[in-house]
This record gives structure tokens, sequence and C-alpha cells, in this order.
């Protein structure tokens, strides 16, 4: 009864802008992914995936070349319909439409493409780290579920898997070339955090001999020969490209996939992943894959980021400050009307905030980077200082960091015990009181901050470890141990 109850859900491939290049190649596309469905519906040893049968099979499956104004070469979705380019669906087969389904729908799930996780980061390398993940999870699941014995999960027009170490090493020059086509897939990868994946990306970047750099006019793509410094792009350069070097906006190698944002909300989306797995449960046929089972604990008992909370703290004062006039400076514009009349500008707000980076004994180099990762999400235009303490804060080693490259310059001194309250007592003599927010990064291994000395302003304890601990004042973020 279940499998005619779900089997009665499936929906037909659509072409309603005629897209298909003929009535008999949208005839072959229909039995392509009418076949990948049957397929996925089959016991995972014999290639099949239940549970994502179950998530894909009922939403609607387009055909399309463009997308609210985006082009679409490959395929993508918005979590709640899928989209094929017909001639990138037409090159592959089923096994291979089936990785890119599974591809597509994990970057919903973990809510790689909401806006507000991706805000303040550069788009490409972003996605290049979501594919990481992504790609990392299906391999995973790929092997333990037993569909490796049915089919390989990359080659032909997904393309050839690139390991990520040997992305950096092309990045810094160290790597001729990639392969083409190919994918940003990783077994290595599986376990470790986009946000930190996507931090390795900048930092390589940042010191990559092939970019080209913003400083003197540069777009920051990586379209530099690394030895000689000139470009590799082929003249003539077209009008869109940087005139610098001649790379375009999507310069560099692409993902199998276009990312494009979702607007369900996180019960629409536990409801989807829930309503899966309890159908491919149903079916006696497979279960969801642990890190979606994983996903669905975090939705029910969600946790806030660290970045959720310090971006929370620099809106509040944007909006407070924002709402206010500055008489100071006009706008240029006047108004239509004798005499000439301007109105104020509203007044510009400059986040800032401190780190109390835990340099003692027990912090090991891994848990101080584990620790600092966490303030990528800082935006550009903000200003913030990172000041090391043990025993003692160390003001006259603090480091001013202007953008996120600049976390790299932090000095790590002390290495002695683990107190506290000095910092609170003399931050409004060393650094004044105007702060949006006050971040601790620690092990946790530290005593009780008096409750007097809290500052006028949001505090955030990030602790490197699951380590239970309650502070006296703030709020409390548990970051998982890293691996060594």
């Amino acid at each position: 009864m279940a499998t005619a109850t779900l089997a009665a859900t499936i929906t037909r491939l659509k072409d309603p802008d005629n897209v298909a290049s003929s009535p008999r190649q949208y005839a072959e596309l229909c039995d392509k992914i009418s076949s990948c469905m049957t397929r996925l519906f089959q016991y995972p040893k014999n290639g099949g995936n239940p549970f994502l049968f179950a998530l894909s099979g009922p939403k609607p499956h387009y055909l399309v070349r463009e997308l609210r104004g985006q082009k679409i070469d490959t395929a993508a979705t918005d979590g709640k319909n899928y989209f094929w380019n017909p001639d990138f669906l037409a090159k592959m087969d089923v096994h291979q439409i089936q990785t890119v389904m599974s591809h597509e729908s994990y970057h919903v799930l973990f809510f790689h493409c909401s806006p507000d996780r991706a805000m303040g980061k550069n788009p490409k390398d972003w996605n290049i780290a979501v594919d990481y993940i992504v790609n990392g999870v299906i391999e995973h699941d790929h092997e333990k579920s037993g569909r490796s014995a049915a089919f390989k999960l990359w080659g032909g027009e997904i393309g050839t898997p690139i390991p990520f170490q040997d992305f950096l090493d092309y990045i810094s020059g160290n790597k001729d070339d990639l392969p083409n086509p190919g994918c940003f897939a990783d077994p290595a990868m599986h376990g470790r955090s986009p946000e930190s994946i996507y931090g390795d990306i900048v930092q390589a970047k940042l010191a990559s001999p092939r970019r080209c750099k913003e400083h003197s006019g540069g777009c920051g793509a990586l379209s530099l020969d690394p030895k000689t410094g000139q470009s590799q792009v082929p003249l003539p350069w077209k009008p869109d490209a940087c005139q610098k070097c001649g790379a375009e906006p999507n310069h560099g190698p692409g993902s199998m996939d276009q990312h494009l944002p979702s607007d369900m909300t996180k019960d629409e989306v536990m409801g989807e992943m829930m309503r899966a797995a309890e159908q491919a449960a149903a079916t006696g046929r497979g279960t969801a894959p642990a890190e979606v089972e994983a996903a669905l604990g975090e939705l029910k008992a969600p946790v806030l980021r660290p970045s959720d909370i310090i971006r929370h703290a620099f809106m509040r004062k944007a909006i407070d400050v924002g709402s206010k006039n500055d008489w100071k400076r006009l706008r240029r514009r006047q108004l239509a009307m004798t005499p000439r009349q301007f109105l104020p500008r509203k007044h510009d707000h400059l986040p800032k905030w401190i780190v109390l980076l835990d340099t003692s004994g027990s912090m090991s180099d891994q848990d101080i980077a584990n620790g600092l990762k966490e303030m990528q999400a800082v935006p550009k235009n903000s200003e913030g200082w990172v000041v090391p303490c043990d025993a003692v804060p160390y003001w006259d080693q603090k480091t001013l960091v202007r953008n996120t490259a600049e976390l790299k310059r932090t000095k790590v001194v002390g290495r002695g015990g683990t107190v506290f309250d000095q910092f609170f007592e003399e931050l409004p003599k060393e650094m004044g009181r105007d702060f949006d927010i006050v971040v601790i990064i620690s092990d946790g291994d530290c005593g009780h901050v008096a409750p007097k000395l809290r500052p006028n302003c949001d505090v955030l304890w990030i602790i490197t470890n699951k380590r239970e601990f309650k502070p006296s004042f703030g709020r409390v973020v548990q970051l998982n141990p890293v691996r060594t």
C-alpha cells in the first residue's frame, strides 16, 4: 500500500517554455527522468535510494535554459522544484542524474543556499565549499549503503573528482591545471563544515600568485600565470571581462549545478525531510542517510551559530543608529520646492567588536584556529580587535582586524594560566565602551568572571569543545572539537 501511494505522487518532466530541441528529445528526456525514478525506488544494494525517491519524486521537474534572469547551464533546485538544462540532461545516464539530484537536494536540506548563511562570502568560493560538503556526504552514504557496488558516482558530464589538496595546490601555483570537467568531491572532507573549507580557500587565494590583485584594480580571479604573472586569458577580451586580466565573472572551474536561493523555512525543510524519511522506512527498502538524520535532530533542537549571534548584535545597533538623522551631512538632491531645502542623511554605523582570545596553556593551536574561524562571519565594513589573554591581557599585542584576511595576523602570546577578570576590568580604560559585542574564545577551562564586570554590550562565549560551561553572563556556543 505504501509503495502504491508513493508511486502515485511521481510527476512527469515538464517543458512549459518548449526549450527541448524537438519533441523526440523531450520524450527521451522524460524517459530518462522516469528511469531514474524507477531505479531510485530499488533497494540500495541494487543502486536505489528510496529516501531521495520520496524527496524528489513528488516535486515538479522542469526543462529550462534560463530562470529568473539567471542562465541555467546544468541543473538547479529551489527546494520546491527541480530544473534541468535539456542539453546537460541529455548527456547524462540515469546514475549520473541520480548523483546530481542528490547533490541538489542536499544543498537545500543543509541550508547551503540560504542568503543568511552565505552573507558576506564570495559566492563562487562559497559554492565550491558547499560542493565539497554535499559530495562528501553523497560519497559517504554511497559506500555505507552498498550502492558503490552498483555504479560509480563520478565521471562523464559530472566530471572527475578534484581532491581538496589538489585544488589548494592549484590556487598556490604548485599544480598547473585541474580536470576539465571536474567536480569538487573529496571523501576526506566528510565531517568538516563548509565555513572551515571556505576559510581555507580564502586564505589560499589571498596568497595566490594566480590572483588578479584587487588593490591594483584587479578582479580577484585566478587568471594569472603563477610563474610570469601575465594573464592566461586569450585575447580579445570581452567587454564585461576584467580589463587587467581578461577574466569574466564566472572565470575558473565550475560546479555540476547552479545554486539557487531557497525560500523554504526550517519548518518546511524539516517537514520534507521527515516525510521522506518516514516514506523510505515504510517501503522497507532503506532509511535516510546518517547526515540527514543528524540534520533532523538539529532542526528539532536548533542551535544558533556564533555568526548568527554576531550578526544580530550588529544589526540591532545598525537599526537603532540608522533611524537617526545626521544633520551635519545633507543629501545631494534638494527637495522640489522653493526655497531650496535638503533632507539629512542617516547616521552610518561601523560595527565594532573585540575578541578575548584565550592563549593559556590548555588551548591548543587547533583550538585557537577553530575558534577564530568563527570570526570569518564579521562583515568587511567593521572594525575589531583580537586581544590575547592568559592570566593577564596582553593589550600591547592586540591585533586590529578590518577584514577577515587580517585574522591570520593574530598574535598568540602567553601560554600560562587562565584568569579573565583583569581583561574586563581594564577593557573600558584600554579600549573604550563603544562595542557591539565582546567575544571570548576559550576552551572553557577558566574561572567565572565577576558579574559586576559585564560590559554594556552583547557578550558571546565561543567554547572550542563540548565542555559544560555556564558563564556569569553572556551567551554560550559550543563548537565541535577539531579532528587531529
